[in-house]
């Protein structure tokens, strides 16, 4: 948990905590078992920047923009890659002879579309013999076995980015088969193989021969079989390392109220008089201003000058708008900044962050639904879990 008074910094505000019931350990021992029992040549967790395959010999290192963050899945940290020169190389090449699996758990921070590049998921890229699974400036993921052609899948695009998502792709070259799996289900499948023999280095987040090809966003959990697992296979993988209500993952917040922004995240605040009781639709909008108060400190101190509304929200997770409940307004001149959260309906407060400059910063609420440096002052915020800033 961290807390923000009247004022807040990036490196605070970034943090992020998992709270978990089963515990880390438990929920990773049963994913790596589910997995490591499917045999695979090299099994990746990308807990850290470097390391060890799980099974076997090889070795991975991260290059470029690429950082080590949490919770990922299972309760483990996962790597995250910038988008623009990150990415992760290993020691393995070949293996995959007659078939082929990959597995990846991917989490985008954006789309191809909008960073006008493929996202190459991960693979073993060869020319005239690739082994290659990305998505594409179209936002669909493409697998590629041979040369040339691919089996393709149009992932759900208001469910792509900012969540985790399996996936596994399969190829048997003498049943003639491939099979794009997405959280555990069968997405595509075609009757088109490929060629055998992989020779490639096997590569995540880039690929080693097509270039510019850089993934934005988190990579864990990444494997590579010399067989194409079955769908049943995949299903106890999915079930081994999906969320779980009560086991894997718990809230710990106030009841969620309607809300489309997928956090997990406890949202405490407090006046001169103690802890004050906020709805989950309340808790989020907090949430929000929150991140619009990092995103202007970050612009004050590097800028030295406030940013403004479109300028914040391009680096926030979730646009404001979406938001059923408030309407957000920002309004910036030189250094200061001022931004309300304005309630849709009554019973709901409102709120009202301010800065003249940094680092000082002063937050209000109001009952009323509109908030104003007249009303109540928030002495304290604590957010426990992860943030809106991108």
């Amino acid at each position: 948990m961290f807390s923000i008074p009247g004022w807040i910094t990036a490196a605070v505000a970034g943090s992020s905590v998992a709270i978990l019931l089963c515990g880390p350990v438990c929920a990773a021992d049963r994913f790596v078992t589910a997995v490591v029992s499917t045999h695979p040549v090299a099994y990746y967790r990308l807990a850290s920047t470097s390391g060890k395959s799980e099974v076997g010999a090889t070795t991975y290192q991260a290059s470029g923009g690429a950082t080590s963050a949490d919770p990922g899945i299972a309760g483990s940290h996962f790597v995250r890659l910038d988008g623009q020169d990150g990415c992760i190389l290993t020691t393995q090449a070949g293996g995959p002879a007659s078939a082929a699996s990959i597995m990846a758990w991917v989490n985008l921070e954006g789309l191809p579309a909008e960073e006008h590049h493929f996202f190459y998921v991960a693979g073993e890229s060869e020319n005239g013999n690739d082994l290659d699974l990305q998505f594409e400036l179209d936002n669909v993921l493409r697998f590629y076995t041979a040369s040339g052609g691919n089996l393709d899948f149009i992932p759900p695009l208001a469910t792509l980015v900012h969540q985790w998502h399996m996936i596994v792709a399969t190829v048997d070259t003498a049943s003639r088969t491939r099979v794009i799996y997405w959280d555990g289900k069968l997405a595509a499948s075609d009757n088109i193989g490929g060629i055998a023999s992989k020779r490639g280095t096997f590569s995540i987040g880039a690929s080693t021969v097509f270039g510019g090809r850089f993934l934005k966003g988190g990579v864990a959990e990444v494997a590579l079989w010399d067989r194409a697992l079955t769908a049943r296979e995949i299903a106890a993988i999915w079930a081994a390392g999906k969320p779980r209500t009560g086991s894997r993952t718990s809230t710990r917040s106030a009841p969620a109220g309607q809300s489309p922004f997928a956090t997990t995240a406890k949202i405490e605040a407090g006046d001169v008089s103690g802890p004050i009781q906020l709805k989950r639709e309340e808790q989020i909008a907090l949430m929000f201003l929150t991140a619009m108060q990092q995103i202007e400190s970050d612009c004050q101190s590097q800028r030295k000058s406030a940013c403004t509304y479109d300028q914040v929200v391009s680096r926030l997770r979730f646009d404001p708008k979406a938001d059923p409940n408030y309407i957000y307004t920002l309004a910036a001149k030189g250094m200061a900044w001022e931004a309300h959260a304005t309630a849709k309906r009554p019973g709901l407060d409102g709120f009202f962050i301010l800065s003249r400059s940094v680092p000082v910063t002063e937050a209000y609420y109001s009952t009323s639904g509109t908030a104003s440096a007249a009303d109540k002052e928030l002495t304290d915020r604590s957010i426990a879990g992860d943030s809106f800033v991108r």
